[in-house]
């Protein structure tokens, strides 16, 4: 009787694992995990100043700004002094027309590297060359000035 109830007890416990293994299961998918970095830039400049002057200008009267450029690691960009559809459309030279109220404006010739830069992921920074041009006699007194944007084409 022993022997019985041990059998019994044991085949219980057998069926009872085999249930239990043939009752769990498992299925496996796969998801991704990323993220997406956009590309980013910005600029910005050092003002570009000529110096000061008492009476005339001289003819071919150089100056120079700092351009810097932050974009996202790895991204192909130029400058620019206009606007444009990406590093291929940019404009290296431009005409600053320096004004002083209604006196007659003093024009500079502005030029910028616009070779394809690849940024960094810090701090880029480009040489803005200026020259006045042309010597400019006994202007009035005062500063000249103007605002001149410079654009990141990315």
């Amino acid at each position: 009787m022993k022997l019985l109830l041990c059998s019994t007890v044991l085949l219980a416990f057998a069926t009872a694992a085999m249930t239990s293994s043939a009752m769990a299961a498992s299925a496996t998918s796969n998801f991704n995990v990323k993220v997406t970095v956009n590309t980013a830039c910005t600029v910005s400049a050092t003002d570009l100043n000529f110096g000061a002057f008492t009476g005339s200008i001289p003819a071919n009267t150089t100056g120079t700004s700092t351009a810097t450029v932050s974009c996202n690691k790895g991204t192909s960009y130029a400058l620019s002094f206009a606007t444009g559809a990406g590093p291929a459309a940019a404009t290296g030279a431009a005409t600053a027309n320096m004004a002083n109220g209604a006196n007659p404006t003093i024009p500079a010739s502005l030029t910028v590297s616009t070779t394809a830069q690849t940024a960094t992921g810090g701090n880029d920074t480009t040489t803005i060359n200026g020259k006045i041009v042309a010597a400019v006699t006994n202007p009035a007194v005062g500063t000249y000035t103007i605002a001149q944007a410079i654009y990141v084409l990315y």
